[in-house]
């Protein structure tokens, strides 16, 4: 199905008997971060099976599937506060052969729509990654002054907000 042009993405709720697709899904998505920069202690990549189980049995963690034409494009999870009114997003993926298709802005236009209550997005990612620091600003993510964690001297974690009446009605 398109849309103006633009195959249209919907979200699927993941089954706990699917985390070993997440984990699949991790090492696809992160392996060229893995291999760029060796991070050893949180890249995704190295996530085992059993943590990522561990954090889809916390309360208030949502994992999605991104579909498009009937094929799992890229996941998402998401945290939100228990009074619903905050997310993080950690992690968000496209899978290598849909990436440069503008699905990683579907989903996050997505995932704000589908939980509608909450007034305020987070969500952080490498400063020496050009390309995700735009699609976060082009979302309308802004990043947090002065808030940054260092991984190793080459590898830097800077972090983004994005309130909810900075979402742009559309015209």
């Amino acid at each position: 199905m398109k849309k103006k042009g633009v195959e249209v993405m919907y979200l699927q709720s993941i089954k706990q008997s699917e985390l070993i697709i997440v984990q699949s899904m991790y090492q696809q998505a992160f392996l060229p971060i893995y291999k760029k920069y060796h991070d050893e202690a949180t890249d995704p990549y190295l996530e085992p099976l059993a943590s990522i189980q561990e954090k889809y049995q916390r309360p208030n963690n949502y994992f999605y599937f991104a579909i498009v034409n009937h094929s799992r494009v890229g996941m998402i999870r998401t945290i939100l506060n228990p009074q619903k009114t905050q997310a993080r997003i950690s992690p968000l993926l496209i899978l290598p052969p849909f990436q440069g298709n503008g699905f990683a802005q579907q989903l996050l236009t997505s995932i704000e729509e589908t939980f509608t209550d909450t007034n305020q997005w987070l969500i952080d990612t490498i400063a020496e990654e050009p390309k995700l620091v735009h699609l976060y600003e082009k979302m309308g993510y802004q990043q947090i002054p002065e808030k940054q964690t260092t991984i190793q001297s080459n590898m830097h974690i800077i972090f983004f907000q994005k309130e909810r009446n900075q979402l742009q009605p559309f015209n």
